[in-house]
């Protein structure tokens, strides 16, 4: 029999104290027999050596003494040594398991667990993996995976609990058997002990077999339960894919394919129900559907960027984002255990909800209202000229000076002015129509002071340029520096500025959000 060496190299608790009970005689000491005792602790081959049953047992003894206990009922698992003290006993019954020669149950049933969880298991090994204790300890009735509630089943709450129950029982009979070892007594049976320990370790290793199969089972139901609707986009994804080139065969337009247009309606409502669980970075909106795709698709065939690029890119950004959704979808088919079932988990997931609600939630808002649509468009198209007609201003806009946010809510003021402003400045300052207001006084008075200053001039727009340059901080040419001589400007910008901040002002959250549409597509 050869002699039995602990290969656990990582063993940070092994020390070279001698163990308590281990007299060995000095060689000048008479002979004697031996006792069973003696037998079972050691064995002789040139020089004295620990026997592998006690080894093992003295083992398992030293590291269950290294657990950390939460409360009287649970052990400390959430943090890292309390795992690792764990890890290590459960190791340990593993080689008791071997080495006592306990009849374990067949792992044959790992077979049929994902590639998820094959990966935490090695072949021929018992694998007793401190994850499937802690949930057997924890014991929850139910879990939360995507704002969804799913119940575990009763069969494996009563066996979870029978496994701790179980662990505790091992540890006893651990103790009780070291404790043996330790006085020399004429009652001590090595075969008995053996007996004791190989029982306890028999029942262990069932009711882990028992409570592991069936808990991850159902772990893995639930898991495809929760990513139901990836699988299901997937599945759109390719119907899709197959009407596209089977269409594209027979020579027909996509658009007027009324099949075509319902895959892709239902496709939305599945990003949809994506949206809601998965985007804890925005808003979750469920509400964003194939009509603002369908006008998206439009827009882009009528609308050029030299009408407008915010509104057009905007159109393509919409278009982007289904098209990102649908490529991310076929990457998760390659290999659909790569998604985590808890869907927010996903952080590239998650990155392109971000940018697919920021983008669809503006065309909700502006691509379906006409009005609102001409509006943003006619805006946009000013802010986009004017950065023609000026690099400064270009250069403001790219880098997105804040003196930008001041400035562009001057350019509409002098529109509404000329009485070109598409009725945006009313819509964002209804005071401006109401004849009693002080507002409607003061930019009445404005009015007539502007048409006094472009009456002044014969030269079209020569006036505004004038004006516009002020405004915006652009130096003015030796031609017209002597124009303002004739007039100063200083009482009509002032009025002007004023009106700018009101615009601001007045409806906060609806002016940011539409001078962002404006500027952040370009």
């Amino acid at each position: 029999m050869q002699p039995y060496y602990d290969k656990d190299t990582d063993d940070e608790f092994s020390d070279n104290t001698s163990v308590e009970g281990m007299n060995y005689r000095p060689q000048t000491a008479p002979p004697s027999p031996i006792t069973e005792l003696e037998e079972f602790k050691r064995f002789l081959i040139q020089q004295y050596y620990r026997k592998p049953e006690y080894d093992i047992l003295e083992k398992a003894q030293r590291y269950q003494n290294y657990l950390i206990q939460r409360d009287l009922h649970k052990y400390d698992l959430d943090n890292p040594e309390g795992q690792r003290s764990c890890k290590k006993y459960l190791k340990t019954l593993e080689k008791m398991c071997i080495i006592y020669q306990v009849k374990t149950l067949s792992r044959e049933y790992r077979n049929t667990f994902s590639k998820a969880y094959k990966i935490l298991y090695k072949e021929d090994r018992l694998c007793y993996l401190t994850e499937i204790l802690d949930s057997a300890q924890e014991g929850f009735p139910y879990l939360w995976v995507n704002s969804e509630k799913f119940v575990f089943s009763p069969d494996v709450l009563s066996k979870g609990s029978k496994l701790i129950e179980l662990f505790y029982k091992v540890q006893h009979v651990i103790r009780v058997s070291f404790s043996r070892t330790l006085k020399e007594s004429p009652d001590f049976s090595s075969k008995l002990l053996k007996q004791d320990i190989v029982r306890i370790l028999e029942d262990f290793d069932q009711i882990w077999v028992d409570f592991e199969r069936l808990y991850v089972k159902e772990l893995m139901e639930i898991e495809a339960k929760a990513r139901r609707f990836i699988l299901l986009a997937i599945e759109i994804d390719k119907e899709m894919t197959s009407i596209e080139i089977r269409e594209k065969l027979r020579g027909k337009i996509l658009v007027t394919s009324e099949n075509y247009i319902q895959k892709k309606e239902q496709f939305c409502k599945v990003i949809a129900q994506i949206n809601s669980v998965a985007n804890v970075e925005g808003k979750g909106r469920d509400d964003l559907g194939i009509n603002i795709l369908l006008e998206a698709e439009g827009i882009t065939r009528r609308v050029t960027k030299e009408q407008s690029s915010a509104v057009r890119n905007l159109a393509d950004s919409i278009k982007s984002n289904f098209q990102k959704f649908r490529e991310q979808m076929r990457k998760y088919e390659g290999n659909i255990e790569m998604v985590d079932p808890q869907l927010k988990n996903n952080q590239e997931l998650v990155d392109l909800l971000v940018e697919y609600e920021s983008q669809w939630e503006k065309g909700l808002y502006y691509l379906l209202d006409p009005t609102k649509c001409q509006q943003l468009m006619y805006f946009s198209h000013i802010i986009e000229t004017t950065a023609e007609k000026y690099k400064q201003f270009e250069e403001q806009l790219e880098c997105r000076d804040s003196d930008i946010f001041v400035t562009i809510p001057c350019l509409i003021a002098l529109k509404y002015l000329e009485n070109e402003d598409r009725n945006i400045c009313t819509y964002f300052l209804p005071k401006l129509k109401e004849e009693t207001s002080m507002l409607y006084q003061q930019y009445a008075q404005l009015k007539n002071e502007f048409i006094e200053w472009r009456n002044l001039h014969t030269k079209q727009y020569e006036y505004y340029n004038i004006l516009e340059k002020q405004l915006l901080g652009i130096p003015l040419s030796e031609k017209e520096q002597i124009a303002l001589k004739n007039f100063k400007l200083d009482n009509i910008m002032q009025k002007i500025r004023q009106m700018s901040i009101e615009l601001q002002r007045y409806n906060a959250i609806e002016w940011n959000y539409f001078i962002d549409a404006a500027i952040n597509n370009n």
